[in-house]
């Protein structure tokens, strides 16, 4: 077994375990938090890391075990190789990988953002493994038409010469990271810091971002509309929706395009943006908790 749990580390009044485990010739990195049966394995959105969930799980005496894990190319795992590319469904095999070296039969599922519609792919595919989806600002799909199959790959091939010559850039000191986050998010700076600080690292040169540049390519495949549907629709097992009160339209779009495909579904609103689970992280986990607690998991 792969599965490595560290030395436990204190940091502030919250104790936290970081761990490692192998996805194929990965090593993937995360934080785990709690003590209980159920687990819980939380997956954060794109460009972000396990330090999403830090506001929800840092000062709680939480009743199951949270496994928080950093995707390929995110926060402190590593990048995929150097012929490689980032495809969604990528993702999904990280998951059932994590899974596996866990030893457990089944976990429940919390994602944010592209975690929330991995979480939800995922529960499709291997639905005997799921107790519950919590997703968080993040339903179905990202989708293009199928009549825009050829552009999308087309667009996806050009864009991967324009990032692959580009230098990383280099930043005189981690304030100009935040400052450039905040310029395209919805979180204070203090949140953005908490986040952003594990996916940036200081060289003599200055402060580089330790996520792939690979990340911002255009994705080569997406799955259209009639293909979420059918993903939707094979998910067996109890699904909760949290939006943010001010989230992205986009995801209420979706939902009322996609919530009759849903065998069940709970729609629950908190206040915030986007990251709604760090603006609003009581509110998210008990959420979270009620939704466990009521389909007879806890």
């Amino acid at each position: 077994m792969s599965f490595t749990l560290n030395k436990l580390k204190t940091k502030g009044n919250y104790a936290v375990h970081p761990f490692s485990v192998q996805s194929g010739a990965l090593t993937l990195h995360g934080l785990t938090f709690g003590q209980g049966k159920e687990v819980v394995i939380a997956l954060h959105g794109w460009l972000d890391n396990c330090h999403s969930f830090l506001p929800m799980l840092e000062h709680n005496t939480l009743t199951a075990t949270w496994y928080c894990v950093d995707f390929p190319g995110h926060g402190l795992s590593d990048w995929r190789g150097s012929d490689a590319h980032y495809y969604f469904i990528d993702y999904i095999d990280d998951i059932y990988n994590l899974i596996e070296q866990l030893g457990v039969n089944k976990v429940h599922l919390v994602g944010h953002s592209m975690g929330a519609m991995a979480a939800g792919l995922f529960a499709s595919c291997f639905p005997d493994t799921v107790n519950t989806v919590t997703m968080i600002e993040g339903l179905g799909v990202v989708t293009t038409p199928s009549k825009k199959v050829v552009e999308q790959l087309r667009n996806a091939i050009l864009n991967r010469r324009r990032v692959n010559k580009k230098a990383p850039r280099q930043y005189e000191s981690k304030q100009i990271i935040h400052q450039a986050r905040a310029v395209q998010s919805d979180l204070p700076l203090d949140l953005i810091a908490l986040l952003m600080d594990r996916n940036i690292r200081e060289t003599e040169q200055g402060w580089l971002l330790r996520t792939d540049p690979k990340l911002k390519n255009h994705s080569g495949f997406r799955f259209d509309e009639q293909q979420c549907i059918a993903v939707i629709s094979e998910i067996n097992v109890p699904c909760q929706l949290i939006l943010g009160s001010e989230g992205y339209q986009f995801i209420s779009d979706n939902l009322n395009k996609y919530a009759n495909y849903y065998k069940s579904l709970i729609v629950n609103e908190v206040e915030g943006g986007h990251h709604c689970h760090m603006q609003s992280p009581e509110q998210c986990l008990q959420q979270i908790h009620a939704f466990m607690l009521q389909t007879g998991a806890c």
